[in-house]
C-alpha cells in the first residue's frame, strides 16, 4: 500500500495536479452550455393525417383503423393513441420507456405510415409524422401589427431566414400559419351562364397550370433550356386566361369572376398577441450544446437589429426560456454558495480554525474538480446538475472530516506529521473507500433506471457519485498534505465533552441493548404508522408566474366561434391588475414553451390563454376568479385553469379511461364515471372528451334519375366540395411557398344550407341541374369525435386537482365508488394520469434497485467479511424512515418522486456512520479490548465526527430547502430529517448490535461470522 502515501512523496505534483483541475472546473462554470431542464430522448411523437371534409366514422374506418393496425406492429411502440375528428386523423404514439435509440425506431414509424397510406382512399392528404414532439420553443416570437395575415406571415417567413444566422438554433417552427390558398370564386349563376360547374372550370385551369419542363438545346457549345411557361405566373395571368364555355364561347376568367390570394379556409389554427393578430416562430434549440443565456442576449441582440427592416410591423417576444434558465441557474447557484458559507462557518465554529481550514479547502477544490470531470464527458449546465452539486456539497467533506479528525487524534497523541498522516493514510483507506462506495451503491439504481422521469433526475446521480469518487481520491492524497501542514497538537478542550458524550451513550447502548432495539423498533413502527398521514404527490407545480386557461368548446365547434368566446374571456383576463399579459391559441395548444405540455394540434374547437402574471403570489386568485366568471360568461365551454406542472407530460393529474366497443355503452359508462369524479371534494374541472354530437347533413343520391342527366355520386360529391370548402384542382407555384387553387363558392363556409337544393350541377350536354333533382337532404347527428387507446374505443375522464388535495387523495375517494359502480355491458376502466406515470417511474426505479442493494453488500462484505457485521450495518437503513415521515409531514412536503429520491440516496448516507463504528469496533478488539470495551471506546471516538459528517451534510442540504423551486425541498427535507434520526439512532443502535452479536473478544476481532 506504498501508493497511498503518495502524498508525503509527491505532494507538489498532487497540488499542482488539483489546482489546475479546479481551474478548469471554474472555466467550465463559466463557459459551459446552459439551458434549465435536461434533454429527453424522442419517445413521444405524432402522425396527422388530414381527409377534408370527411366525417369522423369515415376517418376512423377508413384512415384511423388501418393506420393503427401498421403502427402496432412497430415493436417499439408502446402505447398509440388515436383520434377520429371532422377531416382529420390524429395519433399520438409513445416509445418503450427502455427505448433510447429513437431515431431507428421512428424510421420504423414513417415505413409503417407510409404502408398504411397505400390503402387510404382518394382525397386523403400527405401523413405527416413529427417525431421532435418533446422538443421545446425555447423562444416563441410573434409578428404583429396587421390585420392581413398573409402580410404577417410573409414577414414571420422573412424573420424566420434571419434568424437562421444563429447557430444555436435547430429548427424554427411557423406556429398559427394562415396557409395561403389561391381562391376562384364560382357560383351557380356563372355555372348557368356558362354550363361549366366547378369540376368542369377545375380540369380547364389544371390543363394550363403545369409543370411540364421543355428540355434543352445544343448550341454553340452551351445548353439552351426550353421554357414553355406551362404554369400561371401571376394572379393577373390567371385572371387572363380564357375559359371555353360549353357554347363555344371564349371568355377571360377575370372578366366573369374573382381571382384572389387568401388565408386558407376554414382556419385550422390562430394566435392574437395581446389581443391583436399575430403569426408566431418557435424556436428550438439545438439539445445539449448551447448556452442558453448568451444564445438569449444574441438573440435580442439580432431582432433589435432587424426590427427597423420589419416597420411598421412588430416583433414581439411571447416566450423567452434564456431568462428562466439564467433565474433558475442563478438560484440554485446561490444556494451552492449558501451551503459552502453554512458548511464553512459550521466546519470553523465545531471544528476550530486549523482543522476547519484543512477540511474546507477540499470544498472548492473537490467542488471544481468534479465540474470539471463533468464537463470533459459533455455535461450540460441545468437545473438538475447544479441540484446534484449541491446535494453532494455536504457529503463531500465526509471523508475529509473523518481523515483531519484522525490525523489531529494521533497528532494529540504526540505523533509527528508524517507519522499521523501515515497512520491515519493506511487506518482510513479502506473504510472510507467501503464507505464511499456504499454510497455509490445507493445511487446506482437512480443511475441504472430507465424512463422518462430517469432521464430528467439522471444527472444528480451522476454528479453527486462523481463528486463522491473525487472526494475520496482527494480525502486520500489531497487532505493529508493540507493537514501535515495546518495541524499541530492541542490539549484536551471542548472536543473532550463530545468525547464524553460518547463514552456514555456508548455505556448505555453496552448495558442496555434489548431495550434499544426495543425502543429503535418503536419508534420504526410509529414512523411507518404515519405514512397515510402524508400527502403522496408525483410531481409538483413549478414556481412560474403562468397559468394555463383551456377553454374545450362542444366538437364540431367552429374555429371562428371559439375565437370570439375567448376572446371575451382573454380581454376580461388582461383587465385584472396583477396580469401582465395574455396569450391567446385558438384551434391548437399553442406553443410548447414548456417542456412537458401536451401538444394538441387541429382542434377548432379548443382555445388556449397562457397568462403572465405579475409574480406567483396573485396565481391562486387569478384561477379562482376563471371559475367563478367562467360558467357565466362561457356556459358551453369546459373551462380548465392549472398551473405548469413538473415532471412527465400529463394532461391531467387525475385521469380515468373508459372503455367500449358500442358508442351507447361508452358515453353511458363515461357519463356515470364523470358524475362521481364531479362530486369529489379534491376534484376541479372534471369533464370527458366524448363531445356531444356534430350535425350532418346527409346527401343521398338517387342513382337512377341522376344517371338520366349522366351524373353520379361523383359528381354530387363534388358539386357540394365546391360550394364549401372548395375542390383543389390544381397547386399554385408562383409564391415563395405552393398552394392550393380551389374552385369554390364566393361563400364557402358560409353558404346557405337552403341554398344547397339549388346547387347547379353540369351535364354533359352543356344543360345545369339542380341539386335537389338527383338528390336529397336528411340532417343526422354523428360523434364529433372517436377517440382509440391501444386499437380500442375510448374516453377519458379528466379532472385537477383542488389546492391542498393531491391526486391520490382524490383517487382514495373515487376509486371505491367506482367499484361499485354498475357499468353497461362491455365497458371498463383503468386509472391513468398522474398515478399511472408514479407507477411507471417508481418501477423503473426498483426494477434497479436489486442491483444496487448487490453492490452495497459486496463493498460491506468486502470490508467486514462478515455476515453478522453486514446485518448490523444493514439495520441502520430502516432507521432513515423514523426521520424521513415526520419531517416531511412537520415541513408539510408531499411524499413523490423526489422525495423517494431522497430515501434512496439516503441509504448510502445512512450506513457510512455504521461503517466507520464498526470498523473502530474491530481494531479495538484486534487491540485486545473486551466487546464492550472495545465498542464504548468507538463510540467516544467516533461520536465527533459522525455528527460533525452529519452536520455537514444537513448544511449543504439547507438551501434547496430554500429555493422557490418546487422540485427540491421535498429531496432536502427527507434526506435531512431521515439523516438526523438515523444518526442518532445509529449511536445506540450500532453498538447495542454489535454487543449482542459479538459477544466475545474472539468473534469480532477476526471479523468472521
Amino acid at each position: 500500500m506504498s501508493w497511498l502515501l503518495a502524498s508525503l512523496q509527491y505532494k507538489r505534483l498532487i497540488l499542482t495536479v488539483t489546482g489546475l483541475l479546479a481551474l478548469l472546473g471554474l472555466a467550465a462554470w463559466v463557459a459551459m452550455d446552459r439551458q434549465e431542464d435536461p434533454f429527453f430522448p424522442y419517445r413521444f411523437g405524432q402522425v396527422l393525417v388530414p381527409y377534408p371534409g370527411a366525417e369522423p366514422e369515415q376517418v376512423e374506418r377508413l384512415v384511423l383503423n388501418p393506420l393503427e393496425e401498421e403502427l402496432a406492429q412497430v415493436e417499439e411502440v408502446n402505447d398509440i393513441i388515436g383520434t377520429a375528428r371532422l377531416g382529420v386523423a390524429h395519433v399520438t404514439l409513445e416509445m418503450h420507456e427502455h427505448v433510447y435509440d429513437t431515431d431507428a425506431a421512428w424510421e420504423r414509424v414513417r415505413i409503417a405510415v407510409e404502408r398504411a397510406s397505400r390503402g387510404f382512399p382518394d382525397g386523403v392528404g400527405e401523413a405527416e409524422v413529427n417525431d421532435r414532439d418533446s422538443d421545446a420553443h425555447g423562444v416563441v416570437l410573434a409578428v404583429t401589427g396587421s390585420d392581413d395575415l398573409l402580410e404577417l406571415r410573409e414577414a414571420a417567413k422573412r424573420l424566420r431566414r434571419d434568424l437562421f444566422r444563429l447557430k444555436e438554433i435547430a429548427r424554427i417552427d411557423l406556429l398559427a400559419d394562415p396557409e395561403p390558398q389561391v381562391v376562384v370564386a364560382w357560383d351557380d349563376t356563372l355555372a348557368e351562364l356558362t354550363g361549366l360547374d366547378t369540376r368542369a372550370l377545375g380540369d380547364q385551369l389544371a390543363a394550363r397550370n403545369l409543370t411540364t419542363p421543355g428540355g434543352s438545346l445544343a448550341l454553340g457549345g452551351r445548353s439552351l433550356v426550353l421554357d414553355p411557361r406551362t404554369e400561371f405566373g401571376s394572379l393577373e395571368e390567371l385572371a387572363a386566361t380564357p375559359i371555353r364555355t360549353l357554347q363555344g364561347d371564349l371568355v377571360p376568367l377575370g372578366e366573369l369572376t374573382d381571382v384572389r390570394l387568401a388565408a386558407q379556409e376554414p382556419p385550422t389554427e390562430r394566435y392574437w398577441h395581446d389581443g391583436s393578430p399575430a403569426v408566431a416562430l418557435g424556436l428550438v434549440l439545438s439539445n445539449d450544446r448551447v448556452n442558453a443565456v448568451r444564445f438569449g442576449e444574441r438573440l435580442r441582440a439580432l431582432v433589435e437589429a432587424l426590427r427597423p427592416a420589419y416597420a411598421p410591423l412588430m416583433i414581439e417576444e411571447t416566450f423567452f426560456q434564456p431568462r428562466w434558465v439564467e433565474r433558475r441557474l442563478a438560484e440554485l447557484g446561490g444556494s451552492l454558495l449558501l451551503g459552502i458559507a453554512i458548511l464553512g462557518g459550521l466546519l470553523f465554529l465545531a471544528m476550530g480554525l486549523r482543522l476547519g481550514l484543512s477540511v474546507m479547502v477540499i470544498v472548492p477544490l473537490v467542488s471544481f474538480s468534479s465540474l470539471a470531470l463533468y464537463a470533459m464527458g459533455g455535461g450540460v449546465l441545468h437545473q438538475i446538475a447544479v441540484a446534484g452539486m449541491v446535494i453532494a456539497l455536504g457529503m463531500l467533506v465526509d471523508n475529509a472530516i473523518v481523515m483531519v479528525e484522525n490525523i489531529q487524534w494521533h497528532r494529540d497523541q504526540g505523533r509527528s506529521a508524517a507519522q499521523a498522516v501515515t497512520r491515519s493514510v493506511r487506518e482510513l483507506a479502506t473504510p472510507l473507500l467501503a464507505a464511499t462506495g456504499t454510497t455509490l451503491a445507493a445511487f446506482v439504481p437512480l443511475l441504472l433506471s430507465s424512463g422518462n422521469t430517469a432521464d430528467f433526475t439522471r444527472a444528480i446521480p451522476v454528479m453527486v457519485m462523481l463528486t463522491l469518487a473525487v472526494s475520496y481520491v482527494y480525502a486520500v492524497f489531497v487532505t493529508p498534505v493540507f493537514a501535515a501542514a495546518m495541524l499541530k497538537p492541542r490539549g484536551a478542550t471542548g472536543p473532550e465533552r463530545l468525547q464524553t458524550l460518547g463514552s456514555r451513550i456508548g455505556r448505555i447502548a453496552v448495558r442496555w441493548p434489548a431495550w434499544v432495539l426495543v425502543g429503535a423498533g418503536g419508534l420504526l413502527v410509529g414512523a411507518v404508522a404515519m405514512m397515510p398521514l402524508l400527502n403522496h404527490d408525483f410531481f409538483p407545480d413549478t414556481d412560474r408566474n403562468q397559468l394555463i386557461v383551456d377553454l374545450n368548446f362542444p366538437e364540431g365547434t367552429h374555429l371562428e366561434h371559439t375565437a370570439h368566446e375567448a376572446a371575451a374571456l382573454a380581454a376580461a383576463l388582461a383587465e385584472r391588475p396583477a396580469v401582465r399579459a395574455v396569450h391567446r391559441f385558438v384551434g391548437f395548444s399553442g406553443p410548447r414553451f414548456y417542456y412537458n405540455l401536451v401538444e394538441q394540434p387541429r382542434q377548432p374547437h379548443l382555445a388556449r390563454l397562457v397568462v403572465d402574471a405579475e409574480s406567483t403570489d396573485p396565481l391562486g386568485e387569478l384561477m379562482a376568479w376563471v371559475r367563478s366568471v367562467a360558467p357565466e360568461r362561457l356556459p358551453e365551454a369546459e373551462v380548465v385553469v392549472r398551473r405548469l406542472g413538473q415532471g412527465p407530460p400529463l394532461e391531467a393529474p387525475v385521469e380515468i379511461r373508459v372503455f367500449a366497443d358500442d358508442r351507447v355503452a361508452l358515453a353511458e359508462a363515461a357519463g356515470r364515471i364523470l358524475s362521481v369524479v364531479r362530486a369529489a371534494e379534491g376534484a376541479r374541472d372534471a369533464r370527458h372528451r366524448l363531445g356531444e354530437g356534430l350535425a350532418t347533413l346527409q346527401v343521398v343520391t338517387d342513382d337512377a334519375r341522376a344517371a338520366e342527366y349522366g351524373l353520379s355520386r361523383r359528381d354530387v360529391a363534388g358539386a357540394l366540395a365546391g360550394a364549401s370548402r372548395g375542390i383543389e384542382v390544381s397547386t399554385w407555384r408562383a409564391g415563395r411557398d405552393p398552394a392550393p387553387l380551389l374552385v369554390r363558392a364566393p361563400e364557402g363556409e358560409r353558404f346557405p344550407t337552403e341554398g344547397l337544393e339549388g346547387l347547379r350541377l353540369g351535364t354533359a350536354d352543356g344543360r345545369t341541374v339542380p341539386l335537389g333533382e338527383i338528390a336529397s337532404l336528411e340532417v343526422n347527428w354523428r360523434p364529433a369525435v372517436i377517440q382509440h387507446r391501444g386499437l380500442r374505443r375510448m374516453t377519458a375522464i379528466l379532472a385537477e386537482v383542488a389546492d391542498g388535495w393531491t391526486y391520490d387523495g382524490v383517487l382514495e375517494e373515487v376509486l371505491p365508488q367506482l367499484a361499485e359502480l354498475a357499468l353497461p355491458s362491455g365497458a371498463s376502466y383503468v386509472v391513468g394520469g398522474a398515478a399511472e406515470s408514479a407507477g411507471d417511474a417508481n418501477k423503473a426505479l426498483f426494477q434497479t434497485l436489486p442491483f444496487g442493494g448487490l453492490l452495497l453488500v459486496v463493498f460491506l462484505l468486502a470490508q467486514f467479511n462478515s455476515f453478522r457485521q453486514l446485518a448490523i450495518v444493514l439495520a441502520t437503513v430502516p432507521l432513515a424512515i423514523v426521520g424521513v415521515v415526520p419531517g416531511l409531514w412537520l415541513t408539510g412536503q408531499p411524499f413523490g418522486f423526489t422525495a423517494i429520491l431522497g430515501v434512496v440516496a439516503l441509504v448510502g448516507i445512512v450506513v457510512n456512520n455504521a461503517i466507520v463504528l464498526i470498523d473502530l469496533m474491530n481494531t479495538n478488539c484486534r487491540q485486545g479490548l473486551a466487546v464492550g470495551e472495545a465498542v464504548t471506546a468507538a463510540v467516544a471516538r467516533r461520536t465527533r465526527p459522525v455528527l460533525l459528517t452529519t452536520a455537514t451534510t444537513v448544511a449543504g442540504l439547507v438551501p434547496l430547502t430554500l429555493t422557490q423551486s418546487t422540485l427540491w425541498p421535498p429531496m432536502a427535507w427527507a434526506i435531512i430529517s431521515g439523516l438526523v434520526a438515523s444518526t442518532l439512532l445509529t449511536l445506540l443502535v450500532i453498538p447495542a448490535l454489535y454487543r449482542l452479536l459479538m459477544r466475545d473478544q474472539r468473534s469480532c476481532s477476526t471479523s468472521m461470522g
